[in-house]
């Protein structure tokens, strides 16, 4: 248990990842330029992703909007494995990868996708959108600017 806690707290390192979620992770930001074509506020993306989840399973619980925009919601694969690989293998060891390649994609453009969190001891876990910085984001910055500015 405490295993999944303290993944859950660490920026993964791109070379610890399996060649599996390294795909995943690839997978999930290929996915991003159509899922977030032209999306260039939190609000439309963040409507977006919960229709990503949605596709996928995963029952939408509350949103908000307070500073930024939330979504809590329960995914459904939270047993998924857990005989061999523990709780929420698939949820939060596989298919965050996914939501990494979201976070590289919207971070290039100026939205700060804060993939999903507070897991460990509930079955809610939520998100949050935001814009980086009010004087940079895409479209109306180009994703290099907004990269080379560490926005």
């Amino acid at each position: 248990m405490w295993y999944h806690e303290l993944r859950s707290l660490l920026d993964d390192d791109p070379d610890e990842l399996t060649p599996f979620e390294r795909a995943l992770h690839a997978f999930g930001y290929v996915v991003a330029h159509g899922l977030f074509l032209g999306a260039s506020a939190p609000e439309t993306v963040v409507r977006r992703l919960r229709l990503a989840y949605r596709l996928v399973g995963v029952r939408i619980d509350d949103t908000g909007s307070e500073g930024a925009e939330r979504t809590t919601f329960t995914c459904p694969y939270r047993t998924l494995g857990a005989d061999r690989r523990g709780t929420r293998w698939v949820c939060h060891e596989k298919l965050d990868r996914v939501d990494d390649g979201y976070v590289s994609y919207l971070g290039e453009r100026g939205i700060d996708y804060q993939r999903p969190r507070g897991c460990a001891d509930s079955e809610q876990c939520y998100s949050t959108v935001a814009r980086a910085s009010p004087e940079q984001w895409w479209p109306k910055t180009p994703p290099e600017a907004v990269r080379d500015h560490g926005g």
